[in-house]
Parts: C-alpha cells; structure tokens; sequence
C-alpha cells in the first residue's frame, strides 16, 4: 500500500510539471501516489502536457483558478494514504525524503512533521540547512517549504490551508505550520537535502516579498495568530532585531570584501601601466 500522497498544483506550468514528475519517477513506486490538480491553467502547450499524462495513467483533477491554497486543499482531500507532500510544479524531490521521512512518521505517532534541507537552483545555486524546529523562530519568519512530509489527520485537524489569505498571494504554507504548531503536534528536521527549489524572479514568492505585499500577509498572519505573537512577543522581537542586525553586519563584510577586491584591482592596473 502506498504511504504518501504526492499533491501537485499546476497553473500553466506543464514544462516544469515534466521535470517535477521526473523526480518523483526516481523514488520506490510501492511508496507514492501522484494527484496533480490543474488549478484553471489556460496555457495551450501545458494543456496539453496534462492531457498526455492523463492518457499516461495520472490523476488529474481539474478546475477553474481558485488559487494555490484551494489547489493543495483539494489534491489532499482526494489523497488516499496517511501522509501528503504538497510538491509544487516547478519543484523537484529527492528519493531519500520519502525512504527517510515515512519511518519516522511510522515510528513515532507524536511527529505529525518531518520537514528537511533544500537545495536552491535556476536564479541561485546553494543549500540551506535549516534549524531544528523552533516556535520563535517560525514566528519571526517561515523556514519551513510547503514540501514537507505530513499527516493527513494533522491537516484535518487544523482545517487545512488557508483561502483567504490576502489576494491569494501566498504564505498559506507559513500560516498553516503556525496552526499545526499551535495544535501541539511535532516537528521533526532531517538533516538532509531533500528536494530542490527552483527559485524564479517571476516566481508566487517575489511577489509576496514586494514591501507592500509582505505587510499586509504578516499583517493577516500576526492578527489571526495574535494569541501566539502576544505570548513570545519579546522574543519575537529580540529574535527578530537579531535577524535584522546579523544580516546589516553580514551585508557589511560583504561590501568591505568588495572594497578591498577593488582596491586590488585599482593597483594591478596603476601597475601594468608602469
């Protein structure tokens, strides 16, 4: 019997589902499903793509636009396995997440959470390690991508994704951790890559750190969330004053190492004119 649910929302993005759904071909068979839910896409060439993988045998469920949350809602409701990993198009995971995250689920009926590292590529290439869990820190900023390993009971519970976030601009994922958090469920880090990220500068996420955008979603996740913000708030705030001043000091060593490579520069020329 398969373990897991791979969920995938699709809006005109048939060429990078073809990549996705190569990654998820690399894993065990006996382990997965695959439910890809066309989210309204209206692209010829991926309307096609998703027409020839029905014929290839894949579970599609098609609908109008309703958004990224609404997607992934639905993909889980149609899931039939205990687990879900919510894989977004333009993504790719790793074999490892699948063999590494189901025994830990299998084994310790408190986790609900099995979240790992993340290999950036396409605009970026580099691997984030990221901390074991830790309310504060999820409160200050999400670390935690949609593609994780998680219980579907836990998603049941809490309610699922959220719709109404502001204009369907994103951070449901963010937003839906903060209620598993609060419900008291686990967490658990694997200290492993375990899918790839593709990051794009058309991309729902550089949308979303727009100045005016980002307020307004942490403004909607802050004022829902008030009971959890009120509890940690000095932490929140030192915690976040931290975050602001390693990156200025970070920044800082950046642009004196710059300096003194231009400096360098300036020499080498001054000296070949000799």
């Amino acid at each position: 019997m398969n373990k897991v649910t791979i969920v995938i929302p699709c809006y005109n993005d048939g060429y990078f589902l073809l990549e996705a759904l190569a990654s998820v071909q690399e894993c065990d068979p006996a382990l997965y499903e695959v439910i890809i839910v066309n989210d309204g896409s209206q692209d010829p060439a991926t309307l096609a793509i998703l027409q020839q993988l029905e014929t290839e045998g894949y579970a599609i469920h098609h609908q109008p636009n309703r958004g990224l949350a609404n997607a992934r809602n639905t993909g889980i409701h149609l899931a039939r396995t205990p687990y879900v990993l919510p894989l977004d198009s333009d993504n790719k995971i790793r074999p490892c997440y699948l063999t590494e995250s189901i025994p830990i689920l299998e084994k310790n009926p408190q986790v609900a959470v099995v979240y790992s590292d993340v290999h950036y590529f396409g605009d970026q290439d580099l691997i984030w390690s990221l901390p074991d869990f830790d309310l504060c820190h999820l409160l200050v900023r999400n670390y935690i991508d949609a593609c994780a390993v998680f219980r579907k009971t836990v998603w049941q519970m809490v309610g699922g994704y959220d719709e109404q976030m502001p204009d369907r601009l994103g951070y449901e994922d963010w937003e839906f951790w903060l209620r598993v958090a609060k419900s008291g469920a686990q967490f658990y880090h694997l200290p492993l890559v375990g899918f790839d990220y593709r990051t794009r500068s058309d991309s729902m996420v550089q949308a979303c750190r727009l100045p005016h955008n980002h307020r307004r979603l942490v403004q909607y996740i802050v004022t829902k969330h008030a009971d959890l913000y009120h509890h940690y708030l000095a932490q929140v705030i030192a915690d976040k004053e931290h975050l602001w001043f390693s990156q200025v000091v970070e920044l800082q060593a950046q642009v004196k190492q710059l300096q003194i490579e231009l400096q360098q520069y300036k020499t080498k020329e001054k000296l070949a004119e000799k």
